[in-house]
This record gives structure tokens, sequence and C-alpha cells, in this order.
């Protein structure tokens, strides 16, 4: 087991569960774009966690048997703050995560993604950028990334959401790892679910603001769909 899943793993089951469907429209062979809504810092392990037991590892090919078959990889996009950090920086750099920074940093980090699809990999993304959350948790307006990316690679965009990893911990560090502590006696349960792809074709001749507003629909229909879902206890 890839290090980064692992962990992720193991978090996961500290602090909660995750109750998962529509993970048979995961790919285990690329080229392919995951879109992930983004709620907390908190909302990454089980997100990493659903996508490794499912068979789509967070970390670089490995190329080995069953690679792209019975398994894939997926890189995701992370910020510098991410990268940084002493403690979640080296596990970014083992799963093999995209650095993006400020201004052009941002540029090569999507060039940097756009080799990794041209080269038949998967590539996570949070297109929202960042975790300050609407009230409901709704996903807010998506930046331009993943529309340059799946208008450049014309990859299929895999639209997956969450509600509520908020209920783990929410706001800023302290107060999401205050919330990740107490969470280990709430056990709250965290309800993940992948819809069916963007495809290539439904993005053709689009500008990137309609193909971003496409795939941000796709995402929130997703959330949505479970927002509308009883909470489970």
């Amino acid at each position: 087991m890839e290090l980064v899943g692992a962990v992720a793993i193991g978090l996961t089951k500290l602090f909660g569960r995750v109750e998962s469907d529509g993970l048979e429209h995961l790919p285990v062979q690329g080229p392919a774009i995951i879109a992930v809504n983004h709620t907390t810092i908190a909302d990454v392990p089980p997100v990493l966690s659903t996508l490794h037991r499912a068979g789509l590892h967070p970390s670089v090919p490995c190329n080995a048997d069953g690679c792209g078959t019975d398994h894939g990889h997926v890189r995701f996009i992370a910020s510098s703050m991410v990268f940084k950090n002493p403690f979640i920086g080296p596990l970014a750099r083992h799963a093999g995560m995209v650095e993006v920074g400020w201004r052009q940093a941002g540029a090569v980090a999507l060039r940097a993604a756009r080799d990794a699809l041209g080269r038949g990999e998967i590539v996570g993304i949070y297109p929202e950028g960042d975790v300050s959350a609407t009230t409901d948790g709704s996903p807010r307006r998506f930046r331009f990334g993943v529309g340059r990316l799946a208008l450049d690679a014309q990859a299929p965009v895999v639209p997956v959401a969450h509600h509520d990893a908020r209920e783990i911990g929410a706001g800023s560090v302290a107060r999401t790892l205050g919330g990740a502590l107490t969470s280990i006696v709430r056990r709250p349960t965290i309800r993940l679910r992948v819809g069916e792809p963007v495809q290539p074709a439904e993005l053709r001749g689009l500008a990137i603001r309609e193909a971003v507003d496409l795939v941000q629909q796709r995402v929130t229909d997703v959330w949505r769909s479970l927002a509308a879902e009883p909470a489970t206890r």
C-alpha cells in the first residue's frame, strides 16, 4: 500500500467514517481529471482514502503489473502551503502532487498537470482553490484551471462531492485540528459520491468559462444529491 493512501485510511478511521457510492465511475487509466469540492482541510483524508480503497491510489504511477487495469494512480494539484507544511509537505511530495503557487507558478503547475495528462495519467483538482466554504457547504465558484486542463487535454472530468466533511473540523488550521480531536469521540459520517464523467465531447467548442461552469454544475448536482438525503448518524 502506498504511504499516502495508508495514512489517509488511518486518519479517516480515527476521525470518523465514510459512506460512498458511484465508485464505478472512477477511472484507473488516464487521461482523466478528478474534480472534488473543497470545504475544509479535513476533507482530504476521507477523499484520498475513498479513492485509494476504490483502486485509485494517491501516488505517481507504479507501472507494475495491473497498473492501469486493476488499479490506477491520481496526482492531485496542491497549494504551496501544503508543500511548506513540515508534516504534510513530505507526504505531498511522496504522492507526486503538483505544486501550485501564485501568479506564474500557477501556470507552471497547470503545465505540469497538462503534461501528466498527456502521458495518460489521472490528475486530481480542487477547483474552488481554497476552503472558505459557504454556509451550507455547497460548491463555490470554480477557478479556470479545471476548464483549461479539460479543454487542452480533451480529458473526461469525473465529478466527486462529499457532504459534510466539516463535521470533522473546519475553519482555521487550529480550529480544524480541535474539531478533529473531538471527532474521535463524535465519530461523524462523511458521505461521498462519484458522478458520471463529463465527456470531452460535451466540452468541445466551449469557451473556458463555459467549460468551468459545466464542470461546476456537475459537481454541484452530485453535492445536491447528497445534501438532499437524510444525515446518517
